[in-house]
């Protein structure tokens, strides 16, 4: 078993798990212990709020339309049960087998979602934002906010001070494909259950 395990950290698999871990925490939006359909709703209101969106523009539709796509994605990855809720250990173990290392599968759960956010927090529509508008953006998807500004702040800008699309949607994709380390999203105290570990 510990041969296992040491494998498992030699290939980024228990950090990528911790991560995972983490974000499902920021998903879980009225903290009941599990994932649903629900949470993926609050998490759309979440990003209205945070940027003003009215609720009746396009934008707003976008966030709830893609906010849906994105739960039905992840239920087909992780409700094994089909309860339709999503457990600690079937989100990790989903993304595990169904999102790393597999950028097209990522962006044909996520993507959507992911650009409706930027679309909401771009409010000049030119591509870019600002890194207080990406604190913003991190703030709403759950991050602790002074990570969220300390990561922001580091985010290499263009000659205006802005930051792209493109960036912030590679560095999203590598979030959830790699087992590269985050700082945003606060980690849980208790170690995941060894049921995700293989």
């Amino acid at each position: 078993m510990k041969q296992q395990n040491a494998s498992h950290e030699e290939n980024g698999l228990v950090p990528y798990q911790r991560k995972m871990a983490a974000r499902f925490h920021t998903f879980d939006r009225d903290g009941d212990g599990v994932v649903t359909r629900q949470d993926f709703r609050l998490m759309a209101v979440s990003v209205t709020e945070t940027f003003a969106v009215p609720p009746e523009s396009d934008t707003a539709r976008k966030l709830h339309d893609s906010a849906d796509t994105y739960w039905k994605g992840m239920a087909a990855l992780a409700d094994r049960d089909g309860d339709g809720q999503i457990t600690q250990d079937e989100f990790v173990a989903a993304a595990q087998d169904g999102l790393y290392g597999d950028e097209a599968a990522f962006a044909k759960v996520a993507l959507s979602w992911h650009e409706a956010v930027f679309e909401a927090a771009d409010s000049d529509g030119d591509g870019r934002v600002t890194p207080q508008q990406l604190r913003g953006m991190l703030v709403s998807l759950g991050a602790d906010p002074d990570q969220a500004a300390t990561v922001a702040s580091e985010r290499h800008t263009d000659a205006d001070g802005l930051i792209t699309e493109d960036q912030i949607l590679r560095s999203v994709a590598a979030y959830y494909t790699t087992s590269a380390p985050q700082r945003v999203f606060p980690e849980p105290g208790t170690l995941i259950h060894s049921s995700v570990t293989k």
